[in-house]
């Protein structure tokens, strides 16, 4: 499948209302000049300024940003097709087949989480992987006892964060859905705690910010009982329901409520908890991922200068977690590249690179930030950027 950039999608989209630049920029608060430069390929939007485009748009910003069309089963992308056939066909699977057992399937969760966050073919892995496990999931929750539905709500909570990388943001929801009812039959408040950040995290990804707010807040009332008799399973569960929560509240409008909630519960349940991933813990929340945060929502309503002072204080080797480093390095080469600083961008992005060169491969915003730098990219560092380039495919 051919990849659209940001750009042209902004522009076809544009164009299919027949709306001028102009009115499009004024519409989402920005200059005609900066739509055409994004539409050109020479400026990676900012999230907030591609949400507001959005909005004006009528689409989705996972739209703007490629995502798959959810008709598509991407012929070029067979394991794509295999994770789709599991999690439509779950149900037709041969009911004679002796279903898995319980400790060794959450074995396997366990040990593809693992390599979800830790390793640098975490894309390739787990595309392979997410089929057996969703099959299996399926067929071990028929015994609908609450170890078996426990593990079920494990599998698809790993499952919906996979799918939302690969911007199949369609059958996230559905992932996110099963996580959450096989939750509820486990009648464990942990499990379902993270059933609850696990919805709110898909619908962020499907801009629904007020929804992912209060999916976030009916997830705090259900585990904040539980956490004086509870352990640290249940203060890392609490606290990044909270950081689901301020994300909600910047995204949708209200940043001073946000940084209030990351600097005040989320930090102080984050001095009960250590950044090892040594507890169980989807999110890996600490001191380390707070900062995260913080940055992140400093990204969110445009701020690239508190993002770059908030990063100076953040050494990322406290976290074990591939995806919360990569994320980080993307903010910050983001607000590099909103302050005019190419160069320190093209760096972050090298970083990622290191760190995991799979993202380059899947995370369209990267890849866009990459062909703009390389549409402007001065002679002393051009052929870094070129050599990136080339290296995934972006120019292609």
């Amino acid at each position: 499948m051919t990849e659209i950039s940001t750009g042209q999608m902004v522009r076809l989209q544009r164009e299919r209302r027949g709306m001028s630049t102009t009115a499009l920029a004024t519409q989402a608060g920005c200059t005609p000049r900066h739509i055409e430069l994004i539409e050109h390929g020479k400026r990676t939007p900012s999230l907030p300024l591609l949400r507001e485009i959005a909005k004006v748009l009528g689409v989705r910003t996972a739209v703007l940003l490629g995502e798959t069309p959810r008709d598509s089963h991407e012929p070029s992308r067979p394991q794509i097709s295999d994770i789709e056939r599991a999690l439509f066909t779950c149900r037709s699977s041969a009911p004679d087949i002796e279903p898995p057992d319980a400790d060794q399937l959450s074995e396997r969760v366990a040990a593809a989480r693992n390599s979800w966050f830790t390793s640098t073919r975490r894309y390739s892995i787990l595309m392979a992987a997410l089929p057996s496990l969703v099959s299996d999931a399926e067929s071990l929750a028929t015994e609908r006892t609450p170890r078996s539905c426990s593990v079920a709500a494990d599998a698809y909570i790993l499952a919906r964060g996979v799918l939302k990388h690969l911007r199949r943001v369609d059958l996230a929801h559905l992932a996110a859905d099963r996580a959450m009812r096989f939750a509820e039959e486990s009648e464990d408040p942990l499990m379902l705690a993270w059933a609850y950040w696990s919805l709110g995290q898909s619908m962020l990804s499907d801009d629904m910010h007020q929804i992912a707010y209060e999916v976030a807040r009916r997830g705090i009332e259900l585990i904040e009982p539980h956490v004086a008799d509870g352990d640290q399973r249940h203060v890392k569960a609490l606290g990044a329901l909270h950081l689901l929560a301020a994300t909600g509240e910047a995204r949708s409008g209200d940043d001073d409520r946000a940084r209030d909630r990351v600097r005040g519960p989320a930090a102080q349940l984050a001095e009960r908890v250590r950044d090892s991933a040594d507890v169980y813990d989807l999110a890996f929340f600490g001191p380390t991922n707070v900062a995260i945060h913080m940055a992140g929502i400093e990204n969110d309503v445009g701020r690239p200068e508190e993002v770059l002072r908030i990063a100076d204080d953040i050494d990322l080797r406290h976290t074990p977690s591939i995806e919360r480093r990569a994320t980080h390095l993307g903010h910050v080469a983001r607000a590099c590249e909103d302050l005019g600083d190419d160069a320190a961008s093209l760096l972050h992005l090298l970083r990622i690179e290191r760190e995991c060169p799979e993202e380059l491969d899947h995370k369209l915003l990267l890849r866009e930030m990459v062909r703009s730098l390389a549409r402007r990219a001065r002679p002393s560092w051009a052929p870094e950027v070129r050599h990136l380039a080339e290296r995934h495919g972006i120019l292609n």
